[in-house]
């Protein structure tokens, strides 16, 4: 990844995040309440680009970055759903669409966070119903809260 494609933004502090998620989360919302549960998890990744572009965030879809490895860049890479640049730090967003969430997805979700460093990851799951699923995770210091 090169450090121009995305801001990185040190030491963000935890009520500032959960400010910047809200507008997130709506936009999460409407996705479900205009397409509902059933389909792909692909579909639901390009309607939340394009509903989040337009309610003013700054979305990297399918975002790849190198995690480093005793202070090296590896060649391989962490490849996120979507990530929001936000003035706090950026935003990771993993979207699902299964009937419900396990430990897999929790996982996968927590390794994103570490590899990044970034602050806060979103786990959303469209396939749930009556309404999504949604998770709030907060990186704080390498130990994965919920908040």
């Amino acid at each position: 990844m090169e450090e121009n494609t995305i801001r990185i933004v040190q030491e963000p502090k935890k009520a500032e995040l959960v400010q910047a998620c809200y507008g997130i989360i709506g936009a999460m919302i409407e996705v479900y309440k205009q397409l509902g549960a059933g389909m792909p998890e692909y579909i639901y990744q390009e309607a939340l680009t394009t509903e989040l572009a337009v309610n003013g965030f700054n979305v990297h879809k399918e975002l790849e970055y190198h995690p480093r490895y005793k202070g090296n860049e590896m060649k391989s890479y962490l490849k996120m759903d979507l990530v929001v640049e936000s003035p706090v730090g950026n935003i990771i967003i993993e979207c699902k669409a299964l009937s419900q969430l396990t430990e897999r997805e929790h996982y996968q979700t927590f390794g994103y966070l570490r590899g990044t460093g970034w602050p806060v990851a979103l786990l959303v799951n469209f396939g749930a119903s009556p309404r999504a699923q949604i998770e709030r995770f907060y990186n704080n210091d390498g130990v994965i809260e919920v908040f």
